[in-house]
């Protein structure tokens, strides 16, 4: 027989909520697409928690929802995580152009050399999704790790001197169809434009000077502090890690961890 309230040995134990579909958070934080306007959604968490499969799933989405292409940066490991027509760099697309022939022709994923190190130069890729604007073409660029050393692109969380079409992107890409998919393991070395840009964070397991950054930039109302760090991730088993929270500047959390189902 269960313990009633009214028993001294009765036991409280407290129930994790049961999760939302991930995809319900993606179409939320992708709703600007609706109005024609691009989106800008941040990926952050720890290594291995589940950024890059959220990351497909948004490219997937965007490919529904718009006619527009998508440019990713995928310089990470030897082998590309995302299905598209590779090539090394902007200069080899202009070499050797898209195959509309060929499946995924609208998603372009630049892989720089990685048995080199050489990764992506975003400034360049971003540079070229500005140049389509001027042809009525919208992009989303895909930057799984937006911020890394060798991409050069920042020095102590500023923009670096130079930098001219990545951080156009963030505050001048939603109008004419220049969106940004942005990723991030240490999201405290990110400049604060993508803080004050985006549609949404979608944040996984963090904890540290990461999540005392997303507090500063007024994303963490409403109790979300104190669930991000119990969010799964390494050592814990793959298939128990991939929930997350969706978070938007100044606004409380809704109480909600989603995740997204994997095809079988």
């Amino acid at each position: 027989m269960a313990a009633s309230k009214s028993d001294p040995k009765s036991t409280t134990v407290a129930v994790a909520p049961a999760l939302s579909p991930g995809e319900e958070a993606a179409a939320e934080a992708f709703g600007q697409l609706d109005f024609g306007e691009a989106p800008f959604v941040g990926l952050i968490g720890d290594t291995g928690t589940g950024k890059t499969y959220a990351a497909e799933y948004f490219v997937d989405l965007f490919l529904k929802k718009s006619p527009g292409s998508v440019f990713i940066a995928d310089d990470k490991e030897m082998r590309a995580r995302f299905k598209g027509q590779e090539r090394i760099d902007v200069e080899d697309l202009r070499k050797h152009p898209v195959d509309p022939a060929l499946p995924r022709s609208r998603v372009i994923v630049f892989r720089g050399v990685p048995s080199k190190a050489q990764k992506v130069d975003l400034e360049t890729v971003a540079e070229l999704a500005w140049r389509r604007v001027g042809h009525g073409r919208k992009t989303l660029i895909v930057a799984d790790e937006l911020i890394s050393g060798r991409r050069n692109l920042t020095i102590s969380s500023q923009w670096r001197s130079g930098v001219e079409w990545v951080p156009k992107t963030f505050t001048e890409g939603r109008s004419p169809g220049v969106g940004c998919i942005w990723g991030a393991q240490s999201p405290q070395l990110v400049p604060i434009d993508p803080f004050e840009q985006s549609n949404a964070i979608v944040c996984f397991r963090l904890a540290g000077l990461g999540l005392a950054r997303l507090k500063e930039r007024d994303y963490l109302l409403g109790g979300a502090g104190e669930v991000i760090p119990k969010l799964h991730g390494p050592p814990q088993p793959p298939a128990e890690r991939g929930d997350f929270v969706l978070l938007r500047r100044g606004q409380p959390w809704n109480g909600k961890i989603y995740k997204f189902r994997r095809a079988a």
